[in-house]
């Protein structure tokens, strides 16, 4: 394994981000599968994040792990439909309050059944026309749960998270010939609460679900060849029993790729901002241009830029020399409004790691021998 050596103060590093086990708390959970009478002690760890969900060790892996994978094409749409359902169940679920859990009631047979029994029928048809005009929109569900902590040093579940995936651009097969159609965004989101009031009535046939909210957000996928995620959309809170939505919330978020014609049109101050910090990179390595860019918004607010720089190295001294002119341009040009991380790449691994969280003034810089 390879040894990470870090620029910046170790000591304070480790002391700020090393989970405090001297406080770790034991608590038991009823395993559904057994007697009520045969329970599991297990651990729950000091968080080092307020921000962040506690879990529980050991940690117990989703009923349908490695389903996602298999529904959702595109990757970065895997990362954001996980990341960002945890995100927005915060505001349902505080980690003040609830414990983290992956999903243990909907399992990959489950999945499939209700993905196939809510889609148009795949009649394996060779007319192009008939897949433009049904095509299988709704492409996974992924359960997350959460957990509380009742009398005696026990946990239960407290409610469930729902992330529906809705794809914004169908792909199929003809004889050997690929096709794709795109999906509107009506239609997206119309299939989205559709699914949603169909899959209620099933998640409340499950008994351990019955009697806890549920929260749903529904997330569009970006193309499966695309770079940036799609985003999340709208979402709901469906109260104990209810089986019906009563109203929805919209979400508005985006992930911009820099540099793009969207970033040009739209966000204007950042793409200019991404131009001049390429120029200065440009000032180190002469021949390089390939900056890569994904900001991601809340409304109109720029709450994160993740930038990546592969390049090709001749020595250790050229890493450490270009990570220290990247922290003096995170200090030049970023505003501390909004998280920057920047990861340097060659060929074969990842390189170094600069970062800076909203409201700090100084970048963290990792740097990888």
């Amino acid at each position: 394994m390879k040894k990470l050596a870090i620029l910046l103060s170790v000591l304070l590093i480790v002391s700020a981000c090393t989970p405090q086990y001297e406080s770790d708390e034991e608590v038991v959970q009823e395993e559904e599968e057994t007697n009520p009478e045969e329970q599991t002690t297990k651990i729950i760890p000091n968080r080092y994040n307020e921000d962040d969900y506690q879990t529980i060790v050991p940690y117990k892996p989703s009923a349908a792990r490695g389903t996602i994978t298999g529904q959702v094409a595109n990757g970065y749409d895997v990362d954001e439909l996980e990341l960002g359902l945890i995100r927005h169940a915060k505001d349902t679920f505080s980690p003040d309050d609830y414990l983290f859990q992956e999903g243990q009631y909907l399992d990959e047979g489950t999945i499939f059944d209700w993905i196939d029994s809510l889609n148009p029928p795949n009649k394996n048809s060779k007319k192009k026309k008939y897949h433009e005009e049904n095509p299988r929109i709704f492409s996974h569900v992924l359960e997350h749960n959460y957990l509380v902590r009742t009398k005696d040093n026990r946990v239960e579940l407290g409610g469930i998270a729902i992330g529906i995936a809705l794809k914004s651009e169908y792909s199929f097969s003809i004889e050997g010939n690929s096709y794709s159609t795109d999906i509107s965004y009506d239609e997206m989101l119309s299939k989205g609460k559709e699914v949603t009031n169909s899959l209620l009535s099933r998640i409340r046939d499950i008994e351990e679900l019955e009697n806890v909210p549920v929260m749903v957000a529904l997330y569009r996928e970006n193309s499966n060849n695309a770079i940036i995620p799609g985003n999340f959309v709208a979402k709901t809170v469906v109260e104990p029993l209810s089986q019906q939505v009563q109203d929805w919330d919209s979400i508005n978020e985006n992930h911009v790729l820099f540099p793009s014609d969207e970033a040009q049109e739209n966000y204007y101050d950042q793409y200019e901002l991404m131009n001049e910090f390429t120029q200065q990179v440009q000032t180190f390595f002469p021949n390089y241009t390939g900056v890569i860019g994904r900001g991601f918004y809340e409304g109109d607010q720029l709450r994160n830029m993740s930038i990546n720089i592969p390049i090709e190295f001749y020595g250790q001294q050229e890493v450490v020399a270009f990570s220290q002119h990247l922290y003096s341009l995170i200090i030049e040009y970023f505003p501390t409004s909004y998280d920057v991380e920047i990861t340097v790449e060659s060929p074969n691994q990842q390189e170094a790691l600069i970062y800076r969280k909203a409201g700090e003034e100084n970048p963290s810089v990792h740097i990888y021998e």
